[in-house]
């Protein structure tokens, strides 16, 4: 019974609009403003009003996407709007772009001109590219203002739910957005307006949702954290990564100068799981005795590009220059570089004849570029002249990521021989308080080659020793009579630690 009201009501009202027909004329064709895409996902068309005395109402149309050409009307609205809205699921602006139209229609049943009055929505998608990272917007072109083609789109985006902000134009239908916090979810739309921006007509395109979480992670940190010399082949590099970051592998450079050129000397796989603190011996043509050398590590994802470049670090380069006249070794020393907390301190040790000494023999205040130690040895007589340094860089304490203890470098080893030098007394005297054996001094000898003969004046042989510590006491063969009040010659023959034969031939006088 309802339903048969209705259709009574609108006979009704037809039938008096129609006999209200005055002009007979078929009103014009609507000219749209706009049509946009709330962010409901709602398309609102807008069109100028007809100025036509019987104007009754107006049409809202669609072409059918089945067949193209075929308009369908989807409702109407009475004459004096000018707007009207599609709700979201009674159109596919979410997928494609859609076109709606609008015809009037008059008192006297006249429907305006057929005419290209459909317009377009302006359909938003994406593609991303997971390497850059970046999210590059496409739509297409709005070209149904009433002011021609000269549009221009402002791209507006809204970050975690935040408010929209607008964050570039383009004059074409294409923008690439680098600025992504990754794990942040980020809204997009698009809008048109026509006069080059200037307006006053504007048409929004549907938005768009991206999670980030699908992008590669970037790694948030990188650093080398010690640079140290294993010995003269090898030097082992320790950096701490962000193994929360999409990373494939580390690769390691190096070069000898802190401006580069770098240069590949191996790389470490990422693994799922695997230690922050990484590890890595360099033994790619290294000769750590002749030189230092700069480190940097670079983070690289799948896409083969570098993500952080860690900082560089430089091992810690001795030198060292013996000086046998005097006693005395000078190391030269350069820095360690790289540390977030520089250098507390350098200390220095030593090991004479191949044996290290328990402590440091000295500890020196962190320095810039390189500093000189003199090692005063010429107390030193035991051993074989052999002296060999090394030194211990540690860090400042300060906060790392991971919390990291304080950092420690090893310097190359550098060694410096020491020629065997004799002194022979000229006299002694066994009766007497001092000087009551004849005994030469010798540094650095080999022990297993000494050789010490006494010979008085008609060539006899009255003493010798093979032990470097036994002295002649003035007798024969140390046990026999004392000799008389004479010269006696001395024959004294050894070899150095590194093979080299020395000889010396002397006087000394036996007096009381």
């Amino acid at each position: 019974m309802k339903k048969l009201s209705i259709i009574i009501i609108l006979i009704f009202g037809v039938s008096k609009i129609h006999a209200n027909c005055t002009t007979g004329v078929a009103p014009q064709t609507p000219i749209v403003d706009s049509i946009s895409v709330d962010l409901a996902g709602n398309v609102t068309i807008c069109w100028q009003p007809i100025a036509d005395p019987d104007l009754v109402m107006y049409y809202i149309n669609y072409e059918n996407p089945l067949n193209p050409g075929e308009s369908i009307t989807l409702d109407s609205v009475l004459a004096g709007t000018n707007c009207y809205v599609i709700p979201t699921g009674f159109n596919n602006s979410d997928i494609e772009s859609v076109e709606f139209g609008v015809y009037a229609r008059d008192a006297c049943l006249l429907l305006s001109p057929p005419g290209d009055n459909y317009t377009n929505t302006i359909y938003l998608s994406n593609t991303f590219d997971l390497c850059v990272p970046s999210i590059t917007l496409n739509w297409n072109s709005y070209d149904d203002f009433t002011s021609g083609t000269n549009v221009l789109y402002k791209v507006y985006v809204s970050e975690n739910a935040g408010p929209f902000i607008l964050i570039g134009t383009s004059l074409t239908t294409i923008f690439t957005f680098l600025s992504i916090n990754q794990g942040s979810i980020y809204n997009f739309f698009v809008m048109a307006v026509e006069n080059g921006g200037v307006g006053p007509f504007t048409s929004s395109s549907n938005d768009i949702t991206l999670n980030t979480n699908t992008f590669y992670i970037n790694p948030t940190f990188n650093y080398l954290y010690a640079a140290t010399v294993v010995d003269s082949e090898q030097i082992n590099l320790q950096f701490y990564v962000d193994t929360a970051a999409d990373i494939t592998s580390y690769r390691i450079k190096r070069a000898v100068s802190v401006s580069g050129p770098y240069t590949t000397v191996g790389s470490v796989s990422a693994y799922p799981n695997m230690n922050p603190l990484v590890q890595f011996v360099d033994e790619s043509d290294v000769d750590a005795n002749s030189t230092y050398y700069f480190y940097q590590v670079e983070a690289i994802n799948s896409c083969g590009t570098v993500k952080f470049t860690s900082n560089i670090g430089r091992t810690i380069w001795l030198k060292v220059k013996s000086d046998g006249i005097i006693g005395t070794n000078t190391l030269t020393i350069t820095q360690y570089d790289g540390w977030l907390g520089n250098v507390q301190k350098y200390e220095i040790y030593r090991a004479v004849a191949g044996i290290w000494e328990s402590s440091a023999i000295a500890t020196i205040a962190s320095f810039s570029d390189s500093t000189i130690f003199i090692d005063d040895i010429s107390q030193v007589l035991e051993g074989n002249g052999e002296f060999c340094y090394k030194i211990i860089a540690t860090e400042n304490p300060v906060p790392h990521v991971g919390s990291l203890p304080q950092a420690t470098s090893i310097s190359n080893e550098s060694c410096a021989m020491h020629e065997p030098l004799i002194y022979v007394p000229n006299a002694f005297a066994p009766m007497g308080i001092y000087n009551v054996a004849f005994k030469p001094i010798l540094t650095y000898p080999d022990p297993t080659s000494y050789l010490l003969q006494i010979y008085n004046k008609w060539g006899q042989k009255i003493f010798e020793t093979k032990d470097l510590n036994e002295a002649w006491n003035g007798r024969v063969n140390n046990s026999g009579k004392m000799c008389q009040v004479d010269s006696y010659v001395y024959v004294i023959l050894f070899q150095s630690a590194s093979g080299e034969e020395f000889s010396k031939r002397g006087v000394v006088t036996l007096i009381n």
